[in-house]
């Protein structure tokens, strides 16, 4: 009996080892994996990088496999349009991974990670359905922002007064998360509250753990089936801690909706979620998907859209020329007295360039959130199963020299035509593409250019006292950050 036993564990560990080293038929080419573990030695930080040079090696489209899942990485714009917007619905799916389930639960509930269906359609639907209503993409919008200018202005005045060089990434994350705040939950908060300021810091310390999820330990943990629910890494607890406390927050805020709202004049997101509840829809809807929604919002909006303002204040300080085409945009179209407003962008092409050159050449996202194909389809050539990850390079499209002629430096004419207006970018994406696209894109387009003007009209930036320019090499995490840095804010009045 022994015998019998041991031989079953034997044929067991060797059919499980052939199955993380084999690869489906006509798959894409890859490096050979390891037996039990796949290419798992190949990855880690930096992951981004390292699949760039897998791409010099094996072409455009190349595979890896960790433990028995297969992925698929996709560089270069062909594959993303096809991907992206030709036929996006086979691609939509996203993969179970361990990291979804410890922020978004077993079911993967949210708008992000969610697997495309019905009830995602519904989701995403009601969120365009009430942004639209609240205001998203025309004047009543910019009114929301505008009332938080006059604190952001403030906001940095009284940092640059008190100290000779700042820092302004606590501005820019408390004046990003007001105006989500505002559309979320129906009400601001002062810069200096603590509630607020904890749930940055939380959401901070989220991104900043992501990066361990390409590390050691935690690649191991998500290998082991519910080894997880016994034990995790000191990132996981973290990532785990920090979404707790973010959705702790935003269920408080659910409840005090609840007790509040008057069904006939709906505040903000929550009140019409909430009505959609107890509509004959509600199947589709629940207040656990509800808080993940929230969650999803404030996590990708917040921390996207203040990293790319940090990028967007380096490159400026670094490139003197450009910040001042900018000051005088600025003063043609708006003065130094009138707020800015989003259509004030048609005036002001430069300054619209460099975002979307900030955008590109920052490329903060560089793989983005993993697609799946949730059917059997073919892509550049290759047969790719039901339940393959899909692995977008953005980079491979942000940086090519085949749309970009200047990749590697920072060019705002990028987005320029002859005649000095800004044109159409089919290989630029930083929202990314298809059915999966960023929900938030129209909100963070704004939020830039309303911030960025805004900054640039009151300020000049400049490097600290004996730097020439500041480090433009990036720190991984959630998204690509720049490394800490101090500038000089000069009072432009």
């Amino acid at each position: 009996m022994l015998v019998w036993l041991i031989l079953g564990a034997f044929c067991l560990l060797l059919y499980f080892a052939i199955t993380t080293m084999t690869k489906p038929k006509n798959f894409p080419p890859g490096p050979v994996g390891l037996p039990f573990i796949g290419s798992f030695h190949l990855i880690g930080p930096n992951f981004n990088k390292k699949i760039e040079k897998m791409a010099a090696i094996y072409g455009n489209i190349f595979s890896v496999k960790l433990k028995n899942m297969n992925f698929v990485c996709i560089c270069g714009y062909d594959l993303f349009a096809e991907v992206m917007n030709e036929n996006p619905k086979p691609y939509s799916g996203r993969p179970k991974l361990l990291m979804y389930e410890l922020t978004r639960g077993p079911n993967l509930e949210g708008v992000v990670v969610g697997q495309h269906g019905p009830r995602l359609v519904a989701q995403r639907k009601l969120f365009h359905s009430v942004f639209r209503h609240l205001g998203i993409g025309n004047k009543n919008f910019d009114k929301i922002i505008v009332q938080e200018l006059p604190e952001f202005v403030e906001s940095i005045e009284n940092m640059s007064e008190a100290n000779q060089t700042v820092d302004l990434t606590s501005t820019f994350d408390c004046a990003v998360l007001n105006v989500l705040a505002y559309y979320t939950f129906g009400n601001r908060y002062s810069y200096g509250d603590e509630k607020f300021k904890w749930l940055i810091h939380c959401n901070n310390e989220f991104f900043k753990e992501v990066e361990q999820v390409f590390g050691v330990a935690f690649t191991i943990v998500s290998f082991i089936p519910y080894l997880h629910k016994i034990w995790l890494p000191k990132a996981g607890k973290a990532i785990q801690y920090c979404c707790r406390e973010l959705e702790a927050f935003i269920g408080s805020e659910i409840e005090y909706h609840k007790k509040t709202r008057d069904q006939n004049h709906p505040r903000d997101f929550i009140d019409f979620y909430l009505e959609e509840m107890s509509s004959q829809s509600s199947k589709l809807f629940s207040e656990s998907d509800l808080r993940k929604t929230v969650l999803d919002f404030f996590q990708a909006g917040t921390e996207t859209t203040t990293t790319t303002l940090k990028w967007a204040v380096l490159y400026v300080v670094n490139n003197p020329d450009i910040q001042e085409k900018i000051h005088a945009e600025i003063d043609e179209v708006l003065g130094f007295d009138k707020w800015p407003c989003y259509e004030d962008r048609l005036k002001m092409p430069f300054t619209e360039a460099t975002i979307m050159e900030v955008q590109r050449k920052a490329n903060i996202a560089p793989i983005g959130v993993l697609h799946s194909t949730n059917k059997a389809v073919k892509l550049g050539g290759y047969n790719l199963p039901k339940g393959t990850c899909i692995v977008p390079c953005y980079h491979s499209i942000h940086y090519s020299p085949k749309h970009w002629k200047n990749p590697n430096q920072f060019d705002p004419t990028n987005f320029l035509d002859a005649d000095g207006k800004v044109g159409t970018r089919p290989a630029f994406m930083p929202f990314g593409g298809g059915l999966r696209i960023c929900l938030g894109m129209n909100i963070a387009k704004q939020e830039l250019f309303l911030f960025f003007v805004t900054m640039l009209q009151h300020f000049k930036l400049q490097p600290p006292p004996g730097v020439l320019k500041l480090d433009e090499k990036y720190v991984s995490g959630g998204t690509l950050q720049p490394k800490s840095y101090q500038i000089v804010v000069k009072s432009r009045r």
